[in-house]
């Protein structure tokens, strides 16, 4: 091989080898969606989205809880939210989030028939933000050391953002010693309830409640 040739050929290999692994470098490397809950009656993603092409068959309404301040695009307008808001997605309504971390709740399609507490008491002290005929969404807020009556909750997930630590006053004025303790940016389901709440810490509860509504 003479020299010219030899040269082009060194260039090729460089090009070839070096410039992709540039390019590379600036790719994402983290995977950070993960799936928190799935059950028959809800489908939570951590910094995801359900795809509504395959999961439309068992997904229904999302709602998205923003855990830090979130960019959406979707196909009419740009969405801001910031830590706790919401916005909810029709059936296979099509989003994509921008930037920021959140969690989608997501409804089952088809689920089994829905559970009912002994009583149906209506909470008091609750922001709620979204209401429809199937669906609800509100912020559970309870002040320092105040206390929620006696109330009922339907099958729900709860995003929780503030670390507080609750009781029910009726049978522990002081909780037990890890107990009720609300860990900021986690989510679990619970069952239907009546229960009273106290809100044992010097700071504000702040959860975000995603809740199926049951007929009257």
């Amino acid at each position: 091989m003479n020299m010219k040739l030899f040269k082009i050929f060194a260039v090729l290999l460089f090009c070839f080898f070096v410039q992709p692994g540039k390019a590379a470098e600036k790719l994402p490397l983290t995977i950070t969606d993960t799936v928190e809950i799935n059950n028959p009656y809800f489908y939570v993603l951590r910094n995801s989205s359900a795809n509504i092409t395959v999961d439309s068959l068992h997904v229904g309404k999302r709602v998205v809880v923003a855990l830090n301040p979130i960019k959406i695009k979707t196909a009419k307008k740009n969405i801001l939210l910031n830590r706790g808001q919401i916005a909810v997605f029709q059936p296979k309504e099509s989003y994509k989030v921008i930037s920021g971390q959140f969690f989608e709740v997501g409804f089952q399609k088809n689920h089994p028939k829905l559970k009912r507490p002994d009583e149906w008491i209506e909470p008091g002290k609750n922001n709620v933000v979204y209401d429809d005929a199937e669906i609800r969404v509100f912020e559970e807020r309870l002040a320092p050391h105040d206390i929620r009556e006696v109330h009922s909750h339907a099958q729900r997930v709860v995003v929780r953002l503030n670390l507080v630590q609750l009781t029910d006053p009726r049978f522990h004025d002081v909780p037990k010693p890890g107990s009720g303790i609300q860990v900021p940016n986690t989510v679990k389901y619970a069952e239907p309830i009546v229960h009273a709440v106290k809100n044992t810490s010097d700071i504000p509860l702040f959860n975000v409640v995603v809740e199926y509504k049951l007929e009257k």
